[in-house]
């Protein structure tokens, strides 16, 4: 078996790549990593830094969250409208418009949880 002293394509190191961004933010891990640490809905940790670590990403999952409540119901407004005007080939299927219902229930329940004090 053979070993290559030099990898099969080019390495760009990250010190010398000014167009990309910090690896927090430009690599898998470390966008999970942030995400995991508090990171809000906007990409910025939690701004409050007189709490706990805890809290902050507590906050951080309660706005994520409200976020995604926000998207889904917006887009239950939107297929409740395209029923009412639409032709019935253009409507949501029903498991579309019940797995909203669903994702709300689960993220609301998620914001219950996660508001209340530890």
């Amino acid at each position: 078996m053979t070993t290559r002293k030099n990898p099969p394509f080019h390495v760009v190191e990250p010190i010398n790549d000014d167009s990309n961004p910090a690896d927090d933010l430009s690599t898998f891990q470390g966008c999970l990593t942030r995400i995991r640490d508090g990171e809000g809905s906007d990409g910025m940790l939690w701004p409050e830094e007189n709490l706990s670590d805890g809290r902050r990403q507590s906050l951080a999952r309660i706005d994520r969250a409200a976020v995604g409540i926000l998207t889904a119901v917006e887009m239950l407004h939107a297929a409740n409208r395209c029923t009412t005007m639409a032709t019935p080939r253009r409507h949501l299927d029903e498991g579309v418009v019940e797995g909203l219902f669903f994702a709300c229930r689960e993220l609301a329940e998620l914001v219950c949880r996660e508001v209340r004090p530890a």
